[in-house]
């Protein structure tokens, strides 16, 4: 362990990048690893050195061609729009007559949003005409790349607040320029971004199972709500009759939904009695079906209540396995249908559907029901649409067997278990990612092989070991509960 002194930064430039870049202008340097020095970003390999971005890369900003037309015609290249990267869609083209004057970006080449709302933001992998908002950024022989971007990805939080212009914000081209950025010999930049892409690739490879798989539940539940529960071979042989709901199995029967269910909104919450964390109960609101972990089963509250505040509320609990989903405002376009897994209370800008037939209609249908329907049906127009418990009881449900809705139930529960582990292996590469590119651009992890293979760590007072790898990530989630009925 290297034993220094106090070693201190003057910013000649006094540029207010510097300011934010300088770790601290007086830093102790006494437990420096060994093989690092101290730099105005904090420890580094020796062999590492620290520059401006200015001196090691070039900027092409983009124009806005005469001419765009939506639809591909022989020729035409994508305007590649900040929509576009994001979306992998192109929306609009550049006509092959206009091409030669325009800059082009090539999959490999690294580009980012110079003006707007998301300016800093860095993208790479589609070719096409540079949108007039965008800028091409070129690295010189000293940087590769791939590690630009990733190291640019590093770098969005300090772009976006240090924006210049008052109407449309645009990345202040000095912070950019002095941004200090390490870099390593050019073998362990190729070998930190194969590290990274690996990650990321692995990332977006489990985004489309995901995509694949929620395209298949649409599929079987409009199998499942259609024919019941029957191999796609055999639909042909299933005897159907026509309803107000369309073609159904002959043996199945179509209700109100208010003949099997209690529907009724939430309740007034008072703000002196919101933010608890303690209580017996959890007091659901309309932003709480957004907290991971509750994409299917109500599992985190923000707000508790105990019985002396039910009482004083006069408040009515929705008992274990109730379909709730907002019934005001905007919300009710987000289509969002959530189930309960204990007893609890919601606000009035949540309904509530409790079966209360339970030898007629089974939890885990009923919810499903709901997900294959749009509530926005229910609505009623106006500036501030609204749900009333009439029109959701009047709902015609169709209600197979019992047996038939398990296995319906139980069908659709199993794609949810394989979507529910695709994304928490998602969750756990994303934290990866992060991980690896902070641990990465630093040096606590060397990798100078560009296979990934000649790797080490190093930490203060830390040992040589392997960095992490992907298989990290869960392959498996915690099985979803079924809904049964309450005893």
């Amino acid at each position: 362990m290297k034993k220094k002194g106090i070693f201190t930064t003057e910013n000649t430039e006094s540029t207010e990048v510097d300011s934010v870049a300088s770790v601290r202008s007086v830093v102790n340097t006494e437990d420096l690893p060994d093989g690092f020095q101290m730099t105005e970003l904090g420890p580094l390999p020796k062999e590492w050195r620290v520059v401006r971005l200015g001196e090691v890369v070039k900027l092409t900003k983009g124009r806005k061609p005469d001419e765009l037309i939506p639809k591909y015609q022989f020729g035409a290249l994508p305007y590649l729009t900040a929509d576009y990267f994001r979306n992998r869609l192109p929306t609009e083209w550049v006509p092959a007559q206009y091409l030669s004057k325009l800059p082009f970006c090539s999959k490999e080449d690294v580009v980012l949003i110079w003006d707007g709302s998301k300016a800093g933001q860095v993208f790479i992998g589609l070719e096409g005409v540079l949108a007039s908002t965008m800028v091409r950024i070129d690295p010189e022989n000293e940087i590769e790349r791939d590690y630009l971007y990733f190291f640019l990805l590093t770098q969005f939080d300090l772009l976006n607040s240090k924006t210049t212009g008052t109407t449309i914000p645009d990345v202040n081209k000095e912070v950019f320029r002095n941004l200090p950025i390490p870099l390593p010999p050019l073998p362990e930049q190729r070998a930190i971004a194969h590290v990274l892409r690996t990650v990321q690739r692995a990332k977006e490879a489990t985004e489309g199972v995901i995509a694949a798989l929620r395209e298949l539940k649409k599929s079987l539940m409009q199998h499942l709500f259609t024919y019941g529960p029957v191999p796609v071979t055999e639909r042909e042989r299933m005897a159907l009759q026509e309803n107000e709901l369309g073609p159904l199995p002959a043996h199945w029967r179509v209700v109100r939904l208010g003949e099997v269910a209690k529907v009724r909104g939430g309740t007034a919450f008072p703000h002196e009695h919101q933010g608890k964390q303690g209580g017996k109960y959890p007091f659901y609101k309309v932003s709480d079906m957004n907290l991971s972990g509750n994409e299917i089963y109500m599992r985190k509250a923000n707000n508790w209540i105990d019985e002396q505040t039910v009482k004083i509320l006069r408040a009515k609990l929705f008992v274990k396995y109730t379909v709730i989903f907002p019934k005001i405002g905007a919300a009710i376009h987000t289509n969002k249908k959530r189930i309960l897994i204990s007893d609890a209370l919601v606000d009035n800008n949540v309904m509530g559907v409790t079966i209360c037939e339970h030898d007629q209609c089974y939890p885990g249908y009923l919810f499903y029901w709901f997900e294959s329907i749009d509530i926005g049906q229910f609505s009623s127009p106006g500036p501030l649409p609204s749900i009333t418990a009439q029109a959701v009881k009047n709902a015609m449900l169709p209600l197979p067997p019992l047996d038939e809705q398990r296995e319906i139930a139980r069908a659709l529960q199993a794609v949810d278990a394989r979507i529910a582990a695709e994304q928490a292996r998602r969750a756990a590469l994303e934290g990866l990612f992060k991980t690896l590119l902070q641990q990465l651009m630093t040096g606590q992890i060397r990798i100078t092989d560009a296979s990934g293979g000649d790797s080490q760590t190093n930490r203060r007072g830390g040992s040589r070991t392997a960095p992490p790898t992907m298989d990290t990530a869960p392959k498996t989630t915690e099985a979803a509960p079924s809904p049964e009925p309450k005893d």
